[in-house]
């Protein structure tokens, strides 16, 4: 019975070669898994030590399951060592948080997108009587009419008290809208700080606890909050501000007020838990398919190929490169968290350090890991630049030169024409004096932002103002005496 064992053999050769693929099968992506682990870590490692960061943590899902999760480095005062489980402020993503919070409520019938905002807030007022012309819905698209300027104002102002998100809002009555509701998009802390008062208005309970109840207990986040007290509480410690590219202790503290637009603090594992709910993979009865779509459809056009949803980013719409994301800083943090629909990846990175001219590094590293995730060519972080900095020292240094020089000739009485020396010395104290109003006219923010965002900057430029004022008083000095 020949025919038996050629047909035995044939199984035997089928059971080899079908179980040969499977172990290939299983064995190249743990290769091609560790490959990509590796790279991001490499990635990730160079952008810290380029920028000089001393705390991390960064998580990775994909297809709702967690693939990657390493931190680095130390926090801020204690200088403990960063886990998954260390709570960092994660800056505007905390807009993205409140969003959804008010989503919430839309989806229970609590309130609803279209109404005015002050059929909830009737004290809500603006100095130039338009309040009731601005949606709930403008709100979280940033269309109110609200100005970026406005928002900085309010923000970042450390305050502690149990009324301070209540209180920030009631000072927008002496503010007057740049552009009609629904005219244009606007980032704007002030938008989220109304949003932050419309909570407590709306539920009697302060924006801290029902954050804490309706969105990051469901979720499952249990290293998160949304004051001064359960941050510190769940293990929290400020980052670091950099000085001249260096990483210097804060001196920026918490500012309860801010939680809504910006100082939530979550860790890199609560942060995976929001990942999930935006891939439609939270919570059962967390919130309806559909006011989540809606949370994350594009409301607004703000750049090419970028838009802004109910609190939360699109890029590249209806593609296949399509990401929901957020970006998040504060003077001592920088964050950044995405979801890309298409392939299940999605990711969160969260850093203790910040300056307003080194956050492109951490976005373009977000997109570094994007891209080894989808196997492209991984874009390349760029070096840190302190030209700016340096520059601006330069002048101050030049400055004080410059007044040695001039000292050293009103001793001797040698000097410039009369009419070219008042010339200039007025011209120095006339720039003394306009310097810190052009600086902050030419960058649309406040003084105060401008020094927590880059106190470096703001303190070379005020030591520019007095050498400035000092050259300008010693040539006009020098000039009249040598008249005498």
């Amino acid at each position: 019975m020949p025919f038996l064992p050629s047909n035995l053999l044939k199984i035997i050769l089928l059971i080899f070669l079908l179980t040969s693929i499977s172990i290939t099968s299983l064995e190249y992506p743990a290769s091609a898994k560790e490959d990509i682990e590796a790279k991001i870590e490499k990635g990730i490692k160079d952008y810290l030590e380029e920028y000089q960061v001393p705390g991390a943590s960064v998580a990775i899902v994909h297809n709702n399951e967690l693939f990657f999760s390493k931190s680095w480095g130390v926090t801020g005062e204690s200088e403990e060592e960063v886990t998954e489980k260390t709570p960092f402020t994660i800056g505007s993503i905390s807009k993205s948080l409140t969003g959804m919070a008010i989503m919430k409520l839309a989806d229970n019938g609590t309130i609803r997108l279209e109404a005015s905002i002050q059929e909830y807030l009737p004290w809500f007022t603006l100095k130039n009587g338009r309040a009731a012309e601005i949606t709930v819905e403008q709100l979280l698209a940033q269309t109110s009419g609200l100005s970026t300027y406005d928002g900085l104002a309010l923000s970042d102002k450390e305050l502690t008290g149990s009324n301070a998100i209540k209180n920030q809002v009631k000072k927008l009555s002496e503010v007057e809208l740049t552009a009609a509701p629904g005219e244009k998009h606007q980032y704007s802390n002030a938008n989220f700080l109304v949003l932050g008062a419309l909570i407590e208005e709306l539920t009697g309970i302060s924006y801290a606890e029902y954050m804490q109840k309706q969105i990051f207990e469901p979720l499952g986040m249990k290293n998160a909050a949304a004051n001064k007290a359960g941050a510190y509480k769940n293990g929290y410690l400020s980052g670091y501000q950099s000085w001249l590219g260096m990483p210097v202790k804060s001196s920026v503290a918490y500012d309860n007020a801010g939680a809504p637009y910006g100082y939530i603090t979550a860790s890199s594992a609560d942060m995976v838990q929001f990942v999930k709910l935006l891939s439609g993979k939270g919570p059962d009865h967390f919130i309806s398919d559909k006011t989540l779509d809606l949370f994350m459809t594009p409301q607004v056009q703000t750049g090419e190929d970028r838009y802004y949803g109910l609190g939360i980013r699109i890029s590249h719409p209806d593609t296949p490169k399509e990401t929901i994301w957020h970006s998040g800083s504060t003077p001592d943090s920088h964050a950044e968290v995405f979801y890309i629909p298409e392939t299940g990846w999605g990711g969160v990175i969260l850093t203790n350090k910040n300056h307003i001219l080194e956050e492109d590094g951490l976005y373009y590293l977000k997109n570094h890991i994007i891209s080894l995730l989808n196997g492209d060519e991984p874009e390349q972080v760029p070096n840190l630049s302190l030209i700016i900095q340096y520059i601006v020292l330069g002048c101050v240094l030049l400055l004080v030169i410059l007044s040695i020089y001039l000292w050293k000739r009103f001793r001797t009485q040698k000097f410039l024409k009369k009419g070219m020396g008042l010339f200039l010395g007025l011209l120095f104290i006339g720039l003394s004096a306009a310097l810190v109003p052009l600086f902050t006219f030419s960058t649309s923010s406040p003084w105060h932002s401008i020094s927590v965002f880059a106190p470096d900057i703001t303190l070379l430029t005020i030591l520019a103002v007095i050498m400035l004022g000092i050259n300008g008083l010693l040539l006009i000095r020098l000039i009249f005496k040598k008249t005498r």
